[in-house]
């Protein structure tokens, strides 16, 4: 159904059938009158005022038509690039966070503790000389049988 404000500019403009139009002024009388004046008011726009064409009539047509018509709705994309940074972002600085809470430093042997030693070979040329490995609990001491006993004195680092 048609609300008044389409009735009457329907009407006005001369657009509706003959029995919508008798319908609509059985209903309002009191528009006769209206749109006598309507009449001859554009009769007098058309006789001294001549139609002149817009500049830029296309872009005023296309703004217009942004408003009666509305715009579809546009999806915002998931993988767009602002997005797809900040997410990049936020993965580096979680890594970085679990890096540093999830890996222990306190166990972590570096080259200038205390006492560190290579042993590359438990065996030796001369038959008289025979090693023995004992392991233990974070210790591993390799024994050397038949060797000179070194005096507790001598300075071992040179």
């Amino acid at each position: 159904m048609k609300t008044f404000d389409q009735l009457y500019t329907a009407w006005l403009d001369g657009v509706l059938s003959r029995e919508e139009s008798a319908e609509f002024e059985k209903q309002h009388p009191e528009l006769l009158a209206e749109r006598d004046e309507m009449q001859k008011l554009r009769e007098l726009l058309q006789a001294y005022v001549p139609p002149e064409e817009m500049d830029y009539g296309d872009f005023f047509t296309s703004k217009v038509m942004e408003h009666v018509i509305p715009r579809e709705p546009r999806l915002l994309s998931w993988f767009g690039i602002p997005r797809l940074a900040w997410a990049g972002a936020a993965s580096l600085a979680t890594a970085l966070s679990l890096f540093v809470i999830l890996i222990p430093r306190e166990h972590i042997v570096t080259t200038r503790s205390g006492y560190m030693a290579q042993v590359l070979k438990t065996t030796t040329p001369d038959p008289k000389i025979s090693a023995t490995v004992d392991a233990g609990p974070g210790i591993t001491v390799i024994n050397l049988n038949g060797m000179e006993r070194i005096p507790d004195d001598d300075d071992l680092s040179k």
